[in-house]
Parts: structure tokens; sequence; C-alpha cells
């Protein structure tokens, strides 16, 4: 259930395609923490039990060399702080924005602009987390966040994160592998051979074509006789976004673009697979732009 102050913010991609994301209130980001905190109290107390029971069984800390015995203090500070505050920093940097207490709530941080949590930012929001705790549980935290209408902390503010509200189906679903992205983005490319689709009413009638674009060259219809508009949107995608896939990837689906393409204009594939996509990109734009 949305709590009051529940908001929805609306992004614009790249693509000038618009999505929602609901951010999550006060109350569920509190239930949120109270859970993470069981399990912080619980882990620490489990460490207390396991040196009182070295202490009595094994070696008394009291009789320890001084050196030693600041060494375990030391140590003890750092396991401290490490529990309270690297625990979110671990968490979110594993889970991909996600606390235990937060994956049972429903809840992921991740960056303002839609785009997953990064190590930088989740880094710079748990920086901020002791100042947002001040004075006292998390008081100075939650009035900023009641400030604005994202309800952003102090630490979301500096690193530029939200906390959002993952529907059941969005908890549901498994993210993809690089490998696994590129299968189901050939597997939903392909279409039947001979088949006719209200997509490409350009290869349906010839008139109608050259009536429409009296001023394409003639290398340019040609091409676009045996290449579909479907085929030019799928080769203008991967070369407009080559540069941000990994080398794996980009390799795989240029090479697999590139064979359903010369397949269909009955020719070999080139060597330099990527030129003549951008060719063809450029020729297709003519017609289909």
């Amino acid at each position: 259930m949305r709590s009051y102050w529940d908001e929805d913010l609306a992004i614009l991609s790249a693509e000038n395609v618009s999505f929602s994301i609901e951010t999550a209130g006060l109350g569920s980001r509190f239930a949120a923490l109270a859970l993470d905190t069981f399990y912080q109290v619980l882990v620490y107390l489990l460490l207390a039990l396991a040196a009182l029971g070295f202490e009595n069984y094994v070696f008394s800390f009291s009789e320890m060399p001084r050196w030693l015995a600041s060494s375990v203090l030391a140590l003890y500070f750092l396991v401290t702080f490490a529990l309270f505050f690297g625990y979110y920093f671990v968490f979110e940097w594993l889970w991909d924005g996600q606390t235990p207490g937060k994956r049972y709530f429903g809840l992921r941080v991740m960056l303002a602009n839609g785009l997953p949590l990064n190590v930088t930012a989740s880094l710079a929001r748990n920086a901020v987390r002791i100042v947002d705790f001040l004075p006292l549980c998390y008081g100075f935290g939650s009035v900023v966040s009641i400030s604005n209408r994202l309800n952003q902390r102090m630490g979301d503010l500096v690193a530029g994160t939200i906390v959002v509200r993952e529907s059941k189906e969005q908890k549901q679903r498994k993210p993809l592998t690089i490998n696994e992205a590129v299968e189901a983005f050939l597997s939903a490319a392909t279409t039947v051979p001979g088949q006719k689709t209200d997509s490409t009413p350009w290869q349906e009638d010839e008139e109608l074509r050259a009536e429409m674009t009296p001023a394409v060259d003639a290398d340019a219809l040609a091409l676009s006789r045996k290449l579909s508009r479907e085929d030019y949107e799928l080769a203008r995608d991967f070369v407009a976004r080559r540069e941000s896939l990994p080398a794996a990837a980009r390799e795989r689906l240029g090479k697999s673009l590139a064979l359903r393409l010369s397949g269909k204009l009955g020719e070999g594939m080139a060597e330099d697979f990527e030129t003549r996509l951008v060719e063809i990109v450029a020729m297709l734009g003519k017609v289909y732009a």
C-alpha cells in the first residue's frame, strides 16, 4: 500500500519514452531500516558472545600485552564501524541497490535519472549517513526527506539517488545477463520470411513508394525493396548504441545483424561488418527516416 509521502517520478529516456517510478515514503523506509538494524544488532551480539567465550575459555584479554590489547580494541572499533556503516554500502553494491531490509519491503536504491546504483553513488550516500543520523535516530535525515518531493535524505541529495518501491512483477523479474539480453533481442527481431506486417507497407506497394519518395536516389530505393523498416530500425539502433555495449555483446550482436541483412541482400557478410551496417543505415535513412 502506498503511503501519503509516496510520489511518482516521471523520467524521459534517451528514446523519448516516458516512464514513472514510485518513490518510497518515510514509513516503508523506516520499516526497512528497522529490519536492517535488527540484523546488525543480531550480528553484533553474536560477535560479542563469541568474544566473551574466547576470553573466558581461551585467553583473557586482561592478560594480553598492551600492544596486543590495543590492537584488539582497534579491531573492535573497526568491526563495529564496518557493521553499522559498511553494511549498507556492501549490500547495496552487491545486491544492486538493496539491503536485506529493503529487499523484504520491496525497496531499491537507484540513481535519480532511473539508472542502476553504481559504486560511487552508494559510497557517497552511505558516507553521509552519519550526518542523516544526527542528532538521534535519523532526525536530520527525516527533516530533509519530508522537505523535498522525492523523499531524499541528505545522503541521497549528495549522491543523486532515490529510493523506489518495486512492483511484484519487478521483484519477480530476473535480471538478464549480456548474452541473455542479446539472445532476447535477436529472438524478438526475427521475422518469418515472406510474412507481411503492418510495419512494412513500403514493400507492399511499389507505386506508393515511388510517389511518396520522389527525391530519394535509386540505390536507396533499391535497397529498401530488400530490407524492411524493421531491418533499418534494428541496424540504426545498433549503430547508435554500439559504443555503450560491452565488447563481446557488440561483436556478437553486430555480426548477427550483419548476417541477417546480408542474407536478405544476397551478399556475403562484409569483413568490416560495422562499416557495412553504417552504410546501410545511411542509405535506408533516406527512405525510412
